[in-house]
């Protein structure tokens, strides 16, 4: 129980700042968006039109961009090229896990914000649409009081629903924990396994164990992947797209091995 109480103290001091306003804000920008058909980066890079949703994971991340996919009127097979990079941690929770430790080091946190940044943008061109355009039309009705209302309720949802399972794996993993010995329950293999779990706990341990420069090299790989609660959170959206669980695992795998090359390589070169 302590354990659960736990998890949801961390959502709420770490997480539910970092989410709301912004799961809000991207739900009516997102159905004020007008399309003037002309300019796109993402159409450049990745082969498809969804600059708004893309602006929108990179600014907001977990789970925002998989909601802001599952918003748009993507098929099935643009939902899934679009999650390959609308789907990282956001610079204020970044800010908000590694902020005890790493953003003592200035270098070290731009290193994290880089590094979840290119990776993204990587992973979108490794599994870029073959077709020549596909369009990601925004949603332009205008705004009523009721579309305010269903946005603060259908937000204020789905930031429980994450809370929930934060608390959930949280506990989870404390519960494992628990059996271990202590030597082994402290070891930095420990902190990194429960990360692949529940990522903001597994970020916690690492910054309290390790060096800076180590722990600048796992947390990217842990925000990059996500760990198995965010691949929840995400495919509770992206599910009703349609998006194949084992595929989306596989992109968050490769995004995953980006950020660790990357965050190994400018540790080096930066720390």
């Amino acid at each position: 129980m302590q354990s659960f109480v736990d998890g949801l103290t961390v959502w709420a001091y770490n997480v539910l700042p970092a989410i709301f306003p912004f799961m809000v804000l991207t739900t009516l920008t997102l159905k004020l968006q007008k399309d003037d058909g002309k300019h796109s980066l993402t159409r450049i890079l990745f082969g498809i039109k969804c600059d708004t949703v893309f602006i929108t994971s990179l600014l907001c991340g977990y789970p925002i961009g998989a909601k802001a996919i599952a918003d748009s009127d993507a098929d099935r097979d643009a939902a899934t090229v679009m999650a390959s990079f609308c789907s990282t941690a956001g610079p204020i929770f970044m800010i908000a896990t590694v902020g005890g430790k790493l953003l003592q080091n200035t270098a070290a946190a731009l290193i994290i914000i880089t590094v979840q940044i290119i990776s993204a943008m990587l992973n979108g061109l490794l599994y870029r649409s073959n077709q020549k355009y596909i369009a990601i039309q925004a949603n332009t009705n205008n705004l009523t009081a009721k579309d305010l209302g269903d946005t603060i309720t259908n937000s204020a949802l789905a930031v429980i629903s994450v809370g929930g399972l934060i608390a959930l794996f949280y506990m989870l993993t404390d519960m494992v924990k628990s059996f271990l010995p202590q030597n082994l329950s402290k070891s930095l293999i420990t902190a990194f396994v429960i990360g692949l779990f529940e990522m903001t706990n597994g970020i916690f341990a690492i910054c309290n164990i390790t060096n800076t420069a180590t722990a600048t090299i796992l947390c990217s790989t842990l925000l990059a992947f996500g760990g198995l609660c965010v691949f929840a959170q995400c495919y509770a959206f992206l599910g009703f797209k349609n998006v194949k669980p084992l595929q989306l695992f596989k992109m968050k795998l490769t995004q995953s091995a980006i950020a660790t090359i990357l965050g190994y390589i400018m540790t080096k070169i930066f720390l």
